[in-house]
């Protein structure tokens, strides 16, 4: 990339059209342009690069918020496409920093400062792109944004004016964009929804103004960080210390703007200080939620519970924001939970070879197959789950708004003949925990777009188990001409775990077991004797089954 003419190429052959293959191919180029030594023109090279990414990057981030439920694949890709061009395009601007440093420019330095800025917002842009996933920050990230300022300070750039934009002139300093950033973190977006953290982004930078930056604490700072340490800020206490590598923060007046706002659009005005470019892309509900969340977490009065109005559904349900990974159906369920099991279970029985002569057996006993061998093997097929089903397409990426001892809520949407409907089983995954499984106990209408789902877990312990009948319960077709088929009947096994259920019991497909009759159930730990007892519950495609262990005695009748 030593020529200027270079870059031009590269530039007119990103693919139009394609924001995902434009991010790639500028995330390829600015690990090149960060990576090579002794470049020309770096800075001029990395604007223009970086610049050329932008609108790609808007488009995917508006994706990202709008989606309320996307394939798991999907959603990682695209998160993870966005994130490392981010990632790309910081190392680069530190690189340009480390380049002007090494120069020993005047203190400061106008182009120095413009860079810094630029930096500052690539960096408050990867914290956004973090926040909206509801992952913590991380410790590299705070050791980047502390360099960041720290070199800002020693090069004195950190009220240099900077215009970014020659087209409106608008003028913006390092201070400014840092405060946006710092004052975002402390804000708990991890209690709003995608959008309403949108919201609050917007509502930071549009009172940056009134933000204030101080070496020691005054009355106008509430928060404080420590270069000393790689954690993000806290409010300022009584028993903060105080020393030379902390640096205080606060709202200053805007505070007073939130609360003025939010009576305005109680009243049913929308405030024009909040510079909304178009106020019909918010929900009122959204404007007043966030409005009056940033002034309590903004506040010098420290948030305390008992200032809150709960009613009882909201002390059932606590707000809670996390990414869940939801599959459906109880094929997929059973594939999923056997995956654990995969390296540890013994072998299943080559049910293959039995069903292929049960096959033979009935066209020359019959003439044809019959309708019991064509289920087993429907059942087999569904149990052996290829690999390539279990990817991403069958895995959907839903945020959870709420959540209580015994399930969650999410708003997603929703299509005519959408598989979300009330009593369909799911599995739900989070973290590093395994899946859990869930039925969807309400859909109501939020409005034209959304859906208020309520989920109920009804364990959190799930194993994949068969169940084949014994010996004595087989019948003299399935025991004709000593094949001996055992039919392995894929099941879920659910251990008592209150307050979701007391008894233990099973969740199997409908029409693929007989009630009262003894099965042998297979577990990762042994073999249990069984007799199913009753029908608990009725879901869709699934029923849940009873049982209780007997004294099974060799072929004798029970």
């Amino acid at each position: 990339m030593e020529r200027e003419e270079h870059v031009t190429t590269v530039l007119a052959e990103l693919p139009a059209g394609e924001p995902e293959q434009v991010l790639q191919d500028v995330t390829h180029w600015l690990m090149l342009l960060a990576g090579e030594d002794k470049l020309k023109n770096r800075p001029a090279k990395l604007f223009r690069i970086d610049q050329a990414a932008q609108n790609a990057e808007r488009k995917l981030r508006q994706q990202y918020i709008e989606a309320s439920r996307l394939h798991k694949s999907i959603e990682e890709r695209l998160w993870n496409t966005v994130f490392e061009f981010l990632e790309a395009t910081i190392n680069a601007h530190f690189r340009c920093i480390l380049d002007f440093r090494a120069e020993k420019r005047r203190r400061g330095d106008a182009e120095l400062a413009a860079m810094a800025v630029r930096a500052i917002r690539r960096l408050d842009l990867q914290t956004h792109w973090l926040q909206l996933r509801y992952q913590p920050l991380p410790a590299s990230l705070w050791e980047k944004v502390y360099a960041l300022i720290k070199i800002a300070e020693e090069e004195e750039v950190l009220r240099t004016p900077v215009v970014l934009n020659p087209a409106n002139g608008a003028e913006t300093t390092f201070v400014q964009e840092m405060l946006k950033l710092l004052m975002m973190s402390i804000s708990e977006p991890q209690r709003l929804t995608k959008k309403q953290i949108a919201l609050a982004r917007h509502l930071a930078n549009s009172l940056a103004e009134h933000f204030v930056w101080e070496d020691i604490p005054g009355s106008s700072v509430v928060f404080h960080i420590d270069f000393s340490t790689k954690t993000g800020p806290t409010r300022l206490t009584q028993t903060s210390e105080r020393h030379f590598m902390a640096r205080c923060f606060g709202p200053g007046g805007a505070v007073h703007k939130l609360v003025t706002g939010l009576k305005q659009v109680e009243q049913g005005s929308v405030p024009s200080m909040l510079a909304l470019s178009d106020p019909s892309a918010y929900r009122r509900a959204d404007l007043l939620e966030v409005l009056a969340h940033l002034s309590q977490r903004w506040s010098s009065a420290r948030p305390v519970t008992e200032h809150q109005h709960f009613d009882k559904r909201l002390s059932e349900r606590k707000p809670f924001f996390l990414h869940i990974c939801v599959i459906h159906g109880f094929n997929a369920l059973h594939a999923k939970l056997s995956q654990a099991l995969a390296q540890d279970a013994t072998p299943a029985p080559k049910q293959e070879l039995s069903i292929a002569f049960d096959e033979q057996l009935d066209a020359h006993l019959t003439g044809f197959i019959t309708e019991r061998t064509r289920e087993q093997k429907q059942r087999l097929d569904a149990t052996n789950w290829s690999a390539q089903d279990q990817g991403g397409e069958v895995c959907e990426s839903w945020v959870v708004r709420d959540m209580s001892e015994t399930g969650f809520g999410v708003s997603i949407t929703t299509t005519p003949g959408d598989w979300v409907a009330p009593d369909a089983i799911i599995g739900v995954h989070y973290g590093i925990a395994e899946y859990q499984i869930g039925i969807i106990r309400r859909v109501a209408s939020e409005s034209v777009e959304n859906n208020d789902v309520g989920i109920q877990i009804l364990s959190r312990q799930p194993q994949a188990v068969t169940l084949r009948p014994v010996d004595s319960q087989l019948s003299v077709w399935e025991t004709a001409a000593d094949t001996q088929t055992y039919y392995h009947t894929p099941a879920i096994l659910l251990p008592p775990e209150p307050p979701l259920h007391d008894d233990e019991c099973l969740l199997l497909a409908p029409n693929s077991y007989q009630l009262h009759k003894i099965y042998v159930l297979s577990t990762d730990s042994g073999k249990r004797t069984v007799r199913l007892l009753d029908r608990m519950a009725t879901y869709t495609g699934v029923d849940q089954v009873i049982f209780a262990d007997i004294a099974h005695k060799g072929t004798s009748k029970p």
